[in-house]
């Protein structure tokens, strides 16, 4: 059987401090090309859905880097055959890796129906953060994506690392 390379083709970028505005400009933008590509509602829907969340916590939980162009928020959003693939930086306190990092292992382990458990009673806690974060997003993510989370923190000095989500939405089925 002939190995089939898998070409990514970029659809969209931002690279900079978001506003509303220019995350109102992102989904729209998303949804335009999406639709001139033949996707469907659902799909179209999910990715929304995963841009918002992963748009607004760049907006609301980076940490800037005074006087720093290098490390700014980063979103790509990449399509092959059969993946809708989202790449999503922005620069974060050390100290604040830990939290994250159980967050997303966390959903990682759960299915569908854990997930929904999952965001039943983060709502039901009350555990909301003074930014508004209680991980809700994060399990938003996970189950519009119907995917593990893939992220990585590079360390950028001992204050400050980059976190880069990478979420994928499968808009074909493989056979």
């Amino acid at each position: 059987m002939e190995e089939v390379e898998i070409v990514n083709e970029e659809l969209l970028r931002h690279f900079g401090p978001l506003s509303y505005e220019e995350i109102g400009f992102l989904l729209n933008k998303m949804a335009a090309l999406l639709d001139k590509r033949g996707m469907n509602i659902t799909i179209r829907k999910k990715v929304y859905a995963a841009m918002v969340e992963s748009l607004e916590n760049i907006y609301k939980h980076q940490d800037h880097i005074e006087h720093d162009k290098t490390f700014l928020p980063k979103f790509y959003l990449y399509m092959n055959a059969q993946n809708l693939t989202m790449f999503v930086s922005n620069s974060i306190f050390n100290h604040k890796i830990l939290l994250l990092k159980n967050k997303l292992d966390r959903v990682n382990t759960l299915d569908k129906e854990g997930l929904k458990d999952l965001y039943k009673n983060t709502i039901l806690s009350g555990n909301v953060s003074p930014k508004g974060g209680a991980g809700l997003g994060i399990i938003n993510i996970a189950k519009v994506s119907e995917n593990k989370i893939n992220y990585t923190f590079s360390t950028i000095n001992d204050k400050y690392s980059y976190f880069t989500l990478n979420v994928q939405i499968a808009h074909k089925h493989i056979k």
